[in-house]
């Protein structure tokens, strides 16, 4: 039984720091029991440092926009036993101070009889993610700004259809439409 324990054990850790994503699982309390090794470098806790401390303390999390609190969604996924997940524009902010944008999922983790045991977090860096989304935005933002201060009228057609996608104020002015 213990050489079985063992193997199952050591097969969790090794599937633990196989996941790309971050991942930390906690009790039914909310109190950290695993971190793999991507949770460790986004919030700057080891998994010996972290184990035994409350989620929010080792997962502390804000609004980007407002810097308030965001609620960390463990303690919902323990009292309702459902999946629960980030509002967006939420930032990790890590032991040592840095922060990034990430995106999560949690969902209760529940033992043989269906009784919540248990949450698991798994969580990902989108800082990335959103800067390239932002830019996208300020492109279009910046084209659209062309079209409309342009002195001619400018008709932008859908290669495939002949649809037109954009129109600008004087070709606006210029047809009527």
């Amino acid at each position: 039984t213990n050489v079985t324990l063992r193997e199952s054990e050591g097969s969790l850790a090794v599937t633990l720091s196989s996941i790309g994503d971050a991942v930390i699982a906690t009790d039914a309390q909310g109190w950290v029991t695993r971190l793999n090794h991507v949770a460790e470098e986004l919030t700057g806790w080891t998994h010996a440092e972290a184990f035994g401390h409350p989620i929010d303390e080792v997962f502390h999390i804000v609004n980007q926009e407002t810097r308030q609190p965001g609620t960390i969604p463990v303690m919902d996924a323990l009292a309702n036993g459902t999946l629960q997940g980030l509002a967006n524009h939420t930032v990790l902010i890590a032991r040592d101070g840095s922060e990034c944008a990430i995106s999560d999922s949690c969902a209760p983790i529940r033992d043989r009889d269906d009784q919540v045991i248990g949450a698991v977090l798994v969580f990902r860096n989108v800082t990335e993610e959103y800067a390239v989304q932002q830019a996208l935005r300020d492109s279009a933002a910046l084209v659209q700004t062309i079209l409309n201060n342009v002195v001619d009228g400018i008709v932008t057609i859908h290669a495939r259809g002949g649809i037109v996608e954009t129109v600008n104020p004087v070709a606006e002015r210029m047809f009527g439409y």
